[in-house]
Formats: C-alpha cells, structure tokens, sequence
C-alpha cells in the first residue's frame, strides 16, 4: 500500500456494478485478462496500452492470479490522509489514482500493489520463519544509531515491524526522504522500505522488477531470495 487509507473497496465495486454502462464504455484494456477499470479519465496523457506492454513484460502473469482488476479514478479516500496516497489493494481490486505523473508513475504503483494482492496466500512463505522480519528489524535498528540524536524516536518504535502512522509520519515528514535517502542507503533500497515489514516486503517486489536487481540482492538477500522463489514457482 502505497500510504495508509480507508478506502471501502466494496462500496466502489457497488458504484461500479451500478454504473454498468458508463464502465462499459470504459473497460477496454486488460492486463492479464484482468480489466482495467477507468472510473475517471487520467488527467496527464497516459498511453494505457503501452502501460499494459511493459506491466505483462515485467511481471509473470502467476503472480496476477489474485487480482480481480484495476481501478484507476478520483477516490476521495486517497485525499483523506496525512501523506501522498494513489494507491491500495483491497479485496481482489488494485485501485490507482488517476492523477499520475506519468506512465512509469503507474505502472510503479500497480507492481507495488501486486505485491501487496500476494501476502495473504504467501504469507508463510514471507513471514512464516521470520528470516525476513529479522532482516528488516536489523536494518531499522541500525538506522536508529545512524540517525542524529536530536531526531530519534524512542529504539522501541524502530523495532516495531508493524504499520504505525505516527512512526510513518516521523519518517516521511519529521525526517524527511531526502534526509532518509543519504541515511539509509546502505540498508534500504528506499527511504518508503523503512515504513513497515509489510512496505519493506512491497517496495522490494517493485524494485526487483523496475529497479536494480543487483543492488536489491545486496542490500536484502534475504527479501531478495523470497522474491526469487515466488517467481520461478511456476516456471
């Protein structure tokens, strides 16, 4: 998830049933036989057929079967939090901001989401031994002396591998991303990694297929390896 929301998945799939034909008219591209639902038009130039290309050129389509579709509108639920959010996976759906910089923006957010659609089914082979938890705990606490003491939060919120929105806004407003991104770079592959186990997991996925791959494997082996094995499952 990129950002924490409350967006009611199922009250935008009721709005979508009961708006049919407009979805219709709409509902003309696919990614993996999945369709891509344009609730509302993007407001920059988005060449949604190219998007489609290089999404089914990055990742497997084994690791799409948990998606229903994608959702790409102006959900007011985004608007509703302390940080930037444009994007969620709830219940089967992969919902997206139609406010995108520009097509890698996007194609950013739905492999960042895939990720997320892939933690329930896999959830003990991720979590289950807790090799990647320690991997990421061991960053944040190194981070934690990193950091200037005049800045740090309590060592107790560093080890907490959950989602905490006071610990994320430390991160993203107190300390900032570009601060983050010179601190943590011999840890993290992003200063968003840092957020959650959860994120750590989700931003790794997005950079083994749109980033350095190399740089991913030395950072977070342990990440990396899992990322591997889910991959070639089914190859």
């Amino acid at each position: 998830m990129k950002g924490k929301n409350s967006l009611s998945s199922k009250k935008m799939k009721n709005y979508i049933i009961k708006n049919n034909s407009l979805v219709q008219e709409r509902m003309n591209r696919y990614f993996y036989g999945k369709p891509i639902n344009i609730v509302n038009p993007f407001t920059n130039s988005i060449d949604l057929k190219r998007v489609i290309q290089k999404l089914e050129s990055y990742v497997p389509s084994h690791l799409t079967h948990n998606l229903d579709g994608i959702y790409v509108g102006d959900f007011t639920d985004f608007k509703k939090n302390n940080r930037d959010v444009n994007a969620s996976y709830k219940d089967g759906g992969i919902f997206v901001s139609n406010e995108q910089d520009n097509e890698e923006d996007l194609i950013d957010d739905i492999v960042h989401e895939i990720a997320h659609s892939l933690e329930r089914e896999y959830k003990d082979h991720l979590y289950g031994d807790e090799r990647l938890e320690s991997e990421f705990l061991a960053k944040r606490k190194t981070l934690y002396y990193l950091l200037d003491d005049d800045i740090k939060k309590r060592m107790v919120d560093f080890l907490d591998s959950e989602y905490s929105e006071s610990f994320d806004m430390f991160l993203y407003k107190t300390l900032g991303y570009d601060y983050l991104r010179t601190a943590s770079a011999s840890l993290f592959y992003s200063p968003y990694g840092i957020t959650s186990l959860r994120e750590y997991w989700a931003d790794g996925f997005e950079n083994y297929f749109l980033g350095d791959r190399r740089k991913l494997k030395e950072l977070s082996p342990v990440l990396y390896n899992k990322i591997v094995h889910m991959v070639e499952e089914n190859h």
